[in-house]
């Protein structure tokens, strides 16, 4: 907690620290609530292991600042003026608290799953004013199927944990819908625009009001940058769709819940549709295709590099997580036309 009190004296504060204390399940970033005698603030310690570049950290939300929407929660600066203040401990930025708002962790209803919808349709709109070259991927190639897919032929051809074999069935499915990294590409060349995006638009990235559930503000912007609407749709379409974790054990009850990619996209476009082409628009769905093949070949090759990159806490779980993505790919494959 030292740590935290010492990098708060680098912000511009309003009023005494009364009380300094961890906040939130974060899996990236630390999390503290801070309590003064005029409002209380969230301070986050960035996990630069995966953000190695603060002054990318820096450029990009200065940007997005620079909108002054209310789409965002707003960030305090530092006396010099900065968002991010770096020492020896570590990376830090400060934020207000928002009061009477919480982020949903499971999409259980459909008007919420609207307003996640409308929530990140809005940050499209604001921030389709803005120039996404000047901007700089946060982590770089995070979204780059191409690149995604070179990794995985490289996990299969050195097989370093000796997994290919039982694996044969996930890799097999995995060629099979190599075609996907076809079609984005096809879409690309046929002028889908270069924007500005979350690029992790997960349900817990949206703060909505207590007890009505309406829209406040999307949070955690560290991964905004270049990319494509695809991308941000899509990976909204990969976590509300399904009722199951991403690591559920019985597949059977992997499914896409009536209603939810209706509400999804009437929510997202009643915020943006002003601001999207006819491209984009006609092939929102198709970024479901690309989100879930993405991720499943990720887990995928973590399996098969012998799980180094993401967090297990069983011993097939990477397998578990990449069938499940799979199961979903095919499912929404067989739902929608493009």
């Amino acid at each position: 907690m030292n740590i935290a009190l010492a990098a708060l004296k680098a912000f511009q504060l309003k009023g005494a620290i009364e009380k300094v204390a961890p906040f939130g399940s974060g899996h990236i970033n630390d999390t503290f609530k801070v309590e003064t005698g005029c409002g209380d603030y969230l301070l986050q310690k960035v996990n630069t292991k995966v953000f190695q570049n603060t002054e990318t950290l820096e450029n990009n939300l200065n940007l997005l600042q620079g909108v002054q929407s209310e789409v965002f929660a707003k960030h305090i600066t530092t006396e010099k003026g900065k968002c991010f203040y770096v020492d020896q401990n570590g990376c830090w930025k400060l934020q207000e608290f928002v009061l009477n708002a919480y982020g949903p962790t499971t999409a259980n209803n459909l008007t919420l799953v609207k307003e996640v919808g409308k929530g990140f349709g809005m940050f499209t709109k604001v921030t389709s004013v803005l120039d996404p070259t000047v901007f700089n991927e946060a982590i770089p190639n995070f979204h780059n199927l191409k690149w995604r897919l070179e990794q995985l032929d490289e996990a299969i051809e050195q097989n370093r944990a000796n997994r290919r074999e039982s694996s044969q069935h996930l890799i097999e499915q995995a060629n099979t819908f190599r075609w996907i990294a076809d079609h984005f590409n096809q879409l690309v060349k046929g002028g889908l625009a270069l924007r500005v995006c979350h690029n992790d638009t997960k349900i817990d990235n949206i703060l909505l009001t207590e007890g009505s559930d309406e829209f406040r503000h999307v949070i955690d912007l560290d991964t905004s940058g270049p990319g494509y609407v695809l991308s941000d749709f899509g990976d909204m379409m990969r976590t509300l769709l399904s009722p199951t974790k991403e690591a559920e054990l019985d597949e059977s009850k992997i499914e896409i819940r009536e209603g939810y990619l209706e509400a999804l996209k009437s929510g997202y476009l009643s915020s943006c549709t002003e601001s999207l082409s006819s491209l984009e628009i006609q092939n929102l769905e198709f970024g479901g295709l690309y989100m879930i093949y993405m991720q499943a070949i990720r887990f995928l090759a973590d399996y098969l590099n012998g799980d180094s990159y993401y967090k297990i806490s069983f011993a097939e779980e990477n397998y578990i997580r990449a069938r499940n993505q799979f199961r979903l790919l095919e499912l929404l494959n067989k739902q929608i036309e493009l």
